[in-house]
């Protein structure tokens, strides 16, 4: 994956967590929880997806100097200390959810 790709990828992880950011700061109603959940989940999985793909050492040893040293670290920290893995995205929106996304939100701007 190219440099422009990675920072690619993580803008759209970015993006997609101030939208749900958003929607967390309405009025909650049916759609909008259901706008969260939508957000999150897709959140959840491009990160689990993408810290899979990066995480083997047969892998790292095929990427790019920048992936190894800045894209696969940020997935890593987003994934695994966001705490966006162990939402129970089931119940409605909590201050737990807030705190995933904007650490989420955080981690993948650093490098923007």
């Amino acid at each position: 994956m190219t440099r422009d790709e990675s920072l690619k990828r993580l803008q759209a992880i970015k993006e997609r967590g101030i939208l749900a950011l958003k929607f967390l700061e309405e009025p909650q109603t049916a759609e909008t929880e259901a706008q969260i959940r939508l957000h999150i989940e897709w959140l959840r999985n491009e990160l689990k997806d993408e810290f899979v793909r990066t995480s083997p050492e047969r892998v790292q040893k095929t990427m790019t100097i920048f992936e190894k040293s800045v894209y696969a670290p940020t997935i890593e920290e987003a994934w695994k200390q966001s705490g966006i893995s162990r939402l129970k995205v089931e119940s409605g929106p909590t201050n737990k959810w807030a705190e995933a996304l904007e650490s989420v939100v955080y981690t993948a701007g650093k490098y923007l």
